[in-house]
């Protein structure tokens, strides 16, 4: 019963039953008032058959793009059955509250944050999340979860004797779980425009589905406290995707809007991510990079949205043809 009440709750756990090549992780997105410091901090577990399952905690310090993965023991890693609170070690993980407590020979990371005025996305009877119906279906690869599009930072975090001060910082925070990453995939994120409490994020990925494979794309652009979502599940359709040597351009529509991205890469740091359960794979993510976007209304080719999204993350994993 836990298992399909977890359907509507992507932010929860969804591991409990699983033996065997999974791994499930969330992603936390921190930038300071002054966007002058870059964090992301991914917790998670990758479980396996061979005596190899553990815990772990991931962080990107996108200042000096250092990449840091500290692993813990399977039995360090505990949760809430009805709730996304998360401890491994001495740290714990919701989506109101981040505290932190590594002491290693390269990464010493202690400090508690707590998130106010999240943004969650919707949860509805036949889309339960970013997924929409795509949830329902029990063989997919990989699933994922926006647990927070936008929301404020409180608080300090002291990393390797330096002291941050996050107060009225953004933060955004997002999960992955299954047994592998795509092999291929674009994903892109930035709570940083001209006026606050606007947020896009993008995630365009190759899926193995049935016996075939398929470009699937799950974006939300959050304007004026509307959430515009253009996914595959909804009808939307890409064209003229482009790749250049730093940047990456596309145009998505459905029947009522288009939006035309360019996303801009700068400097990146290589992460680990996973295969088959196993935290084997790596892919280069920068929390300094830029999207460039415009949103239209279709009917009267006007233009409703239009800015530069600062501190985006970014990462490029092969090429989607």
């Amino acid at each position: 019963m836990g298992r399909i009440k977890n359907i509507w709750n992507p932010d929860n756990f969804q591991g409990k039953h699983e033996k065997k090549e999974y791994f499930e992780g969330w992603y936390f997105k921190l930038v300071d008032k002054e966007e002058e410091n870059f964090l992301a901090i991914i917790p998670g577990i990758s479980i396996k058959d061979d005596g190899s399952s553990h815990s772990f905690i991931q962080v990107n310090d996108g200042n000096n793009n250092k990449a840091y993965y500290i692993e813990y023991l399977y039995k360090d890693f505990t949760y809430e059955e009805d709730k996304f609170i998360v401890k491994i070690g001495g740290n714990l993980f919701s989506k109101d509250k981040l505290i932190l407590d590594i002491d290693t020979n390269d990464l010493k990371l202690k400090g508690k944050l707590e998130f106010k005025n999240n943004v969650e996305w919707p949860v509805k009877l036949l889309s339960p999340g970013a997924m929409g119906w795509f949830r329902f279906m029990p063989f997919m690869e990989c699933y994922h979860g926006v647990v927070s599009m936008n929301h404020d930072i409180y608080g300090n975090i002291n990393i390797n004797s330096k002291t941050i001060n996050f107060d009225k910082g953004k933060g955004y925070i997002e999960k992955d779980w299954g047994t592998s990453f795509p092999k291929t995939w674009i994903w892109a994120q930035s709570n940083h425009f001209s006026k606050e409490n606007n947020s896009i994020f993008i995630s365009i990925a190759n899926i193995p589905f049935i016996g075939r494979e398929f470009n699937g794309f799950l974006m939300g652009l959050l304007h004026e406290g509307k959430l515009y979502r253009f996914t595959t599940y909804t009808g939307s359709k890409i064209n003229k995707l482009k790749y250049m040597d730093d940047s990456i351009e596309f145009t998505v529509s459905d029947s009522k809007y288009s939006l035309h991205v360019k996303i801009i890469k700068h400097n990146t740091t290589r992460l680990i991510s996973p295969k088959n359960g196993n935290m084997n794979g790596t892919v280069e993510e920068s929390l300094t990079s830029s999207i460039e976007i415009e949103l239209k209304n279709k009917k009267n080719n006007t233009i409703i949205f239009k800015d530069i999204g600062r501190n985006s993350g970014f990462e490029v994993k092969g090429r989607l043809i």
